[in-house]
C-alpha cells in the first residue's frame, strides 16, 4: 500500500512574508560608493571598501526589495540571502536556486539607506556580478 502524499510539500521557497518598507522614492541620492556586489545565485556578497562605518541601515534592491542590517564596518564583508528581502506587498525576491519555484529577477540596482530620520539618504553600490544559477 502506498502511503499518502496529502501535505506533502517538495520545495519549501517562501513567496511572502510581512510586508516591508516602501520604497523612498523621495529621499535624497548620495554618492555611489565602490562597494562591489557580487550576486552568486540566492546570496548577494559586498565588502565595504569605504572608511565609513554605517550604523542599522537598509539594503534596497531594484527600488522594491528591502532589508535591514545592524550597520557595516569598513573593511567588513556582508553576505545576505536574497530570499529574505521583501517588497511593501509581502513579495520575496525572486532569489533563484536549485529548488526554487520561480524564475529569478536579476539583481539591477542596490542601494543603502543610511541616517537618522532626518539626515536619511540612499547611496548606491556597484554591480559586479549577477549570476543567477
Amino acid at each position: 500500500m502506498l502511503g499518502s502524499l496529502t501535505g506533502c510539500q517538495l520545495f519549501s521557497e517562501k513567496l511572502t512574508a510581512e510586508p516591508g518598507p516602501v520604497y523612498p522614492e523621495a529621499m535624497p541620492h548620495g554618492e555611489v560608493f565602490d562597494v562591489q556586489v557580487f550576486r552568486e545565485v540566492a546570496e548577494l556578497r559586498f565588502t565595504n571598501s569605504t572608511p565609513i562605518d554605517f550604523g542599522p541601515s537598509t539594503v534596497w534592491l531594484n527600488k522594491r526589495f528591502s532589508q535591514p542590517i545592524a550597520g557595516i564596518a569598513s573593511g567588513e564583508t556582508v553576505t545576505m540571502d536574497l530570499r529574505l528581502f521583501v517588497d511593501q506587498w509581502g513579495e520575496t525576491f525572486r532569489a533563484g536556486g536549485f529548488y526554487a519555484q520561480r524564475d529569478p529577477s536579476p539583481v539591477v540596482l542596490v542601494e543603502l539607506e543610511t541616517g537618522e530620520a532626518a539626515e536619511q539618504i540612499l547611496h548606491g553600490f556597484v554591480i559586479v556580478e549577477n549570476i543567477y544559477n
